[in-house]
C-alpha cells in the first residue's frame, strides 16, 4: 500500500474531492483525519472508511478559527506522534464580479482560500519535522494559474495559493518537506452548481457547456480525478517533485 503507516491530515474533507480523498488514502493504508465543520457528512466519511477496513477520525473544526486548528493538530499530534501529509483542501468559490462585492464576502472567501491553509501548514510542521519529513499538499485552481471568467476574488486567493506552494516548497526542503498544489479544473462535486451560478441572473446549464466546450477532454473532472493526483503527491512516487502546482483539467489550460 502506497501510504502505509502514514498519517494524514485532510481538511475539508467531508465532501466532494476531499471525501474521494480520505476513502482513497485510506484505502492505501494512511491513518486519516478529516477536518471539516460539518459533523453530520464528517461522520459518514469516517464509518465509510471503517467499514471499508480502514482507520479514520474526524474532528469538527471550524477552519476559520486559527485557535481552534491549532488545538486540534496539537490533539492529532499528541495522538499519533507525527504527521506525515496534510492536505490543505478547504475552499470557497467566493463572491462573483466586483462593484458587488461586500468586504466581509471577500474576507470569507480569502480566509477559507488563503489563510486557513497558511496557518493549518504552520501548526503542521513540527509534527511533520518530528516524522523527518513529509508532503503538504494545497489545492489551488486553475484560476490560480488564468482568469477566472466569474470570479477576480478567487482568482486572487488561489493564484497567492500556487505561489505559496512555490515559496514554502524552497523554504522546507532543508526538513525533507515537500509542498505541492493541485489545480483541478471544474468538477462534479456539490460545489459546482455555487461556481456557475455566483449572480441570481446565472443560467447553470448555459455556464456549464461554456466551460465544457474550452475542455479539450469533452468533460468535467470527478472527485475521484483529484484524489489520484492528491494520492501520488502524498506518496513517496513522488519523492523528487516538490513546489510543482499540477493542473488536472483534462488540457483546459494548455
Amino acid at each position: 500500500m502506497r501510504l502505509d503507516g502514514k498519517v494524514a491530515v485532510i481538511s475539508a474533507a467531508a465532501s466532494g474531492m476531499g471525501r474521494a480523498g480520505a476513502n482513497l488514502f485510506a484505502r492505501e493504508g494512511a491513518k486519516v483525519v478529516i477536518l471539516d465543520i460539518n459533523q453530520e457528512q464528517g461522520d459518514e466519511v469516517v464509518e465509510e472508511i471503517k467499514l471499508n477496513g480502514g482507520d479514520a477520525q474526524f474532528f469538527k473544526t471550524d477552519l476559520l478559527d486559527l485557535e481552534a486548528i491549532k488545538q486540534v493538530i496539537q490533539r492529532i499530534e499528541g495522538q499519533y506522534g507525527k504527521i506525515d501529509i496534510l492536505w490543505n483542501h478547504v475552499g470557497t468559490p467566493g463572491p462573483g464580479g466586483v462593484e458587488n462585492v461586500e468586504e466581509k464576502d471577500y474576507d470569507f472567501a480569502m480566509g477559507l482560500n488563503l489563510k486557513s491553509g497558511f496557518f493549518t501548514t504552520k501548526y503542521v510542521l513540527p509534527a511533520m519535522r518530528k516524522a523527518g519529513g513529509g508532503s503538504i499538499i494545497f489545492t489551488s485552481s486553475v484560476s490560480g494559474l488564468i482568469a477566472s471568467p466569474y470570479s477576480v476574488v478567487y482568482s486572487a486567493a488561489k493564484g497567492a495559493v500556487v505561489n505559496i506552494v512555490r515559496s514554502l516548497a524552497v523554504n522546507l526542503s532543508k526538513d525533507k518537506i515537500r509542498v505541492n498544489g493541485i489545480c483541478p479544473g471544474l468538477t462534479e462535486t456539490p460545489m459546482l452548481v455555487q461556481f456557475m451560478t455566483r449572480s441570481e441572473n446565472d443560467d447553470l446549464e448555459k455556464n456549464k457547456q461554456f466551460i465544457l466546450d474550452k475542455i479539450p477532454l469533452g468533460r468535467f473532472a470527478r472527485p475521484n480525478d483529484i484524489a489520484n493526483a492528491a494520492l501520488f503527491l502524498a506518496s513517496n512516487e513522488s519523492e523528487y517533485i516538490s513546489g510543482v502546482n499540477l493542473p488536472v483539467d483534462g488540457a483546459y489550460t494548455a
